[in-house]
């Protein structure tokens, strides 16, 4: 009996503690429960999943490296060319200096150059060096002093200083020919700043213009001064468009001759 009354008088006292636990704790157990009810109509789930849903339509973008973001795949440090769908990571001052130099002293570069060189010495355009085999290489370097003065110029120099993004960002498939077409023109004039905003291209410019006046030093006469130096730099920036182009275009005419995927 005495045993009986001593834990009567024991659940009596514990009782408003308990009761008080319980309520403390019922609110928490509801709270998550509301969570756990919520969590699929929440906003970032909502993000997420579309997120998701570009990276699959952009599955096929060649050029994936490691998952960033949201599930973005993050795009090497110094690529030159930013596919839809990726994450590209942010360039520092030196970061461009580095990126300078493949971009100057790569296979597309020395492309371009020969390229330059083999249709002016085919129509014999400037720099009017002749049509003989040291016209053309003198033709060879000299392209290769205006490309590689262009790349570095732009990217190392004049792109650190007003903030930009030296990296061709691709539109894409999923947009039409002609509005891709335009806007791999426009990027002459056009560039994606370091925050992400779209901003005159005034590395490209004046790069591309800083080339153009060293030209006068190694070109024939009959090639230098103000007119044929904007002549000249009139043709780099057509140059610079076709270039453009080909960042935008060379995927899906590799696909068409199946020798990409």
């Amino acid at each position: 009996m005495k045993r009986y009354l001593i834990a009567s008088a024991a659940s009596l006292l514990l009782s408003p503690l308990l009761f008080a636990q319980k309520a403390n704790l019922q609110p928490v157990a509801e709270s998550r429960l509301e969570q756990t009810v919520l969590l699929p109509d929440a906003p970032s789930t909502v993000r997420d999943s579309l997120e998701d849903q570009a990276d699959q339509k952009n599955a096929n973008s060649p050029i994936r490296a490691n998952v960033g973001n949201y599930g973005r795949p993050v795009a090497k440090k110094y690529a030159s060319l930013i596919y839809p769908g990726q994450q590209a990571l942010p360039l520092s001052a030196t970061d461009k200096m580095v990126y300078a130099v493949p971009d100057a002293f790569g296979l597309m570069n020395l492309t371009s150059i020969m390229a330059s060189a083999g249709w002016s010495h085919l129509v014999n355009s400037s720099p009017h060096y002749g049509t003989n085999g040291e016209a053309f290489g003198k033709r060879v370097g000299a392209a290769a002093l205006r490309n590689v003065t262009q790349s570095l110029s732009t990217d190392a120099v004049f792109a650190p200083i007003f903030h930009d993004d030296p990296r061709y960002y691709q539109m894409g498939q999923g947009n039409g020919f002609f509005k891709r077409g335009f806007y791999a023109a426009s990027r002459v004039v056009v560039t994606r700043s370091d925050s992400g905003h779209q901003t005159l291209n005034a590395p490209l410019l004046l790069g591309y213009g800083t080339a153009a006046g060293i030209s006068n030093f190694i070109y024939p006469d009959q090639d230098t001064g103000a007119g044929a130096t904007l002549a000249n730099y009139g043709t780099s920036l057509g140059g610079a468009a076709i270039g453009m182009l080909a960042n935008e275009f060379l995927d899906d005419a590799l696909r068409i001759v199946h020798l990409r995927k």
